[in-house]
């Protein structure tokens, strides 16, 4: 059985375009690419997904000859890849920093703990919200979208160089994570205004109502009931952020 140089070539491209692009998504999207999977499963299920892609994708662009077009190919499809990815990212952004916005206007970021993919220590609040973004974005499917997205990548960017404008596009729809990180603790902080304004001019009129026994309480046990009653917006918002993102993300594929 004789294989020629080419024919090894084309087989090695069908699987090599796909794994470097699915690498770059699994490098930066929510959940695939967070520290709670080990990277050797990261791996391996970016090289499974990459074979059934090879199997049923297509069509790939020629696989270069020389050894620098291999890897300046492979780092643009990385980077490709890493940016599908990143649209995911931001909207469970948007969402923790919706709990990072809260805990400071409530006084209880003082409470942290480790991070779920930073490994830093954080406000837990904010890594509640984390959480609650991570559970969203599956709920709403976002892996299968981009994983669909990876797939018809191919078809209509197969070099995957996007232009100008649909990279200005992804750096405006960077900015919609602090814009549904207000929009979701603004409940929060006006409650937080609220009650530290009457617990201000209650003390300056009753100096016995100690703020520190009986303003701190209130603030903490009503700043969380109405972040609570709040959650329901979570969802909805959450929703619209994707379908911008998958705009977005159409608009990278077209190149």
């Amino acid at each position: 059985m004789l294989i020629s140089e080419h024919t090894l070539l084309q087989y090695l491209g069908d699987g090599f375009w796909p794994f470097m692009r699915l690498t770059g998504v699994f490098l930066t999207a929510p959940v695939l690419g967070d520290s709670i999977l080990p990277v050797p499963f990261r791996v391996l299920l970016s090289a499974l997904v990459a074979g059934c892609l090879a199997s049923w994708g297509g069509p790939w662009p020629p696989f270069p000859s020389g050894a620098a077009a291999v890897m300046l190919s492979g780092a643009i499809q990385l980077a490709f890849g890493a940016l599908m990815g990143l649209i995911g990212q931001i909207v469970v952004a948007g969402i923790a920093g919706a709990g990072e916005l809260a805990s400071l206007a409530l006084g209880i970021n003082f409470a942290t703990e480790t991070g779920l993919t930073t490994g830093q220590a954080t406000p837990v609040l904010s890594n509640m919200f984390q959480w609650l973004g991570l559970l969203v974005y599956l709920a709403l499917g976002g892996p299968f979208l981009v994983m669909e997205a990876v797939n018809r990548s191919f078809q209509t960017l197969p070099a995957g160089l996007p232009d100008a404008l649909s990279l200005r596009a992804l750096a405006d729809y960077g900015g919609a994570t602090l814009r549904v990180a207000l929009l979701l603790s603004l409940p929060a902080l006006a409650a937080g205004f609220a009650m530290n304004a009457v617990i201000g001019l209650a003390n300056t009129l009753a100096s016995q109502l100690n703020i520190f026994s009986i303003g701190f309480p209130l603030l903490f046990l009503g700043g969380i009931w109405i972040l609570a009653a709040s959650l329901f917006a979570v969802e909805p918002l959450a929703a619209d952020l994707l379908r911008e993102g998958l705009a977005v993300m159409a608009a990278l594929m077209r190149g």
